[in-house]
């Protein structure tokens, strides 16, 4: 007898007349009589599409087995639908059951699906581990976290490729750590500064600079708001929004400062605007009114600061200027000041 399992399968290909097999052979004569009735009975789909799908996740790394897994169908079936059945002498299938098709169809190349030791780009795996640096967890922490070796962690960070089960490991931290204060963790002052200081020094992206759409692929630049052509108002909105986003996800005032690089106390003064439906007039007062500068007229000659115009501009010195200067010093020391008497 066949190992298949009881079921209508069996009671057609293995003559099997027990029971269970004789119950779903009732039922599937019942709903296929019910569908055509109805004028909805479908029992064969194209295959075409099957096997072009089946062909773009083996291209994915993906094999039979994992695929057959995923879909939950038997790795035979598959394999009759690529190159069909050699000992049975038929080709490739040119029809395959709809609920198949549907079945494989729906399996996609995420990286849940790929075998874990699949080699894939490490974009998002290094981009995800710079974030949490750039946040304040060490490297040595980080590694210890994925029970990597320090010298295999800096590795991996370095690398092009990464193994899948790698990526999911990384990715799972990240969905841990994205949200958590270091210091509130067993970081300690000296070790956070460290960490964040390295990771400016290398330019890497904070957390919030990847959509989580686009942080694996690597052809997606990280966000940065353009500072240089956003207006005073436009910054100050697009700051409003991203406090008020942050607020609504739960994290403190001093989180979100630390978050968005601003002052703690920009961010209160929002909060406070945002929960009493308030804003602070921001209109600038008006310009003051200022008199006109008058020209500084230059020293003139035959006076002590004509004197020291010359001085100051190396020029000749005439004689009424250096009598000046004389009768200036002898008043100097005579009365205490060179101003001649009214």
């Amino acid at each position: 007898m066949s190992d298949r399992p009881h079921g209508y399968a069996r009671y057609r290909l293995d003559g099997c007349r027990c029971y269970p097999c004789a119950i779903a052979r009732s039922q599937y004569d019942e709903n296929r009589t019910k569908a055509i009735t109805a004028g909805t009975w479908q029992p064969w789909a194209d295959a075409e599409p099957v096997r072009v799908h089946v062909r773009t996740l083996q291209s994915c790394h993906m094999g039979l087995r994992t695929i057959a897994a995923r879909a939950n169908v038997n790795r035979k079936r598959l394999q009759a639908l690529l190159v069909g059945r050699p000992e049975r002498g038929t080709g490739p299938q040119e029809k395959v059951r709809p609920e198949f098709a549907v079945a494989v169809l729906a399996v996609e190349p995420t990286m849940e699906n790929l075998a874990p030791s699949t080699l894939i780009n490490s974009a998002g795996t290094r981009r995800r581990l710079h974030a949490l640096v750039a946040a304040g967890w060490p490297q040595g922490q980080l590694a210890i976290r994925l029970d990597m070796t320090p010298g295999n962690f800096a590795m991996m960070i370095g690398c092009e490729h990464v193994l899948v089960r790698r990526a999911l490991a990384v990715q799972a931290l990240y969905n841990k750590l994205w949200r958590a204060d270091p210091l509130e963790h067993g970081v300690g002052n000296q070790a956070y500064s460290r960490a964040r200081n390295h990771a400016a020094a290398r330019g890497w992206s904070p957390v919030g600079a990847w959509d989580d759409d686009t942080i694996d692929d690597p052809a997606t630049e990280p966000w940065s708001p353009d500072v240089q052509r956003m207006s005073r108002n436009e910054l100050a909105t697009a700051r409003r929004e991203e406090v008020e986003h942050l607020d609504g996800c739960g994290l403190s005032e001093h989180e979100i400062a630390d978050r968005l690089d601003v002052a703690y106390t920009t961010v209160r003064n929002i909060v406070l605007e945002l929960r009493s439906g308030t804003r602070r007039d921001r209109t600038p007062p008006p310009a003051q009114s200022t008199k006109p500068k008058v020209a500084r007229q230059p020293a003139q000659c035959g006076t002590r600061s004509g004197y020291q115009r010359h001085v100051r501009l190396k020029e000749p010195i005439d004689a009424a200027c250096r009598q000046a200067n004389t009768d200036a010093d002898n008043r100097l020391r005579r009365t205490g000041s060179t101003k001649a008497a009214a």
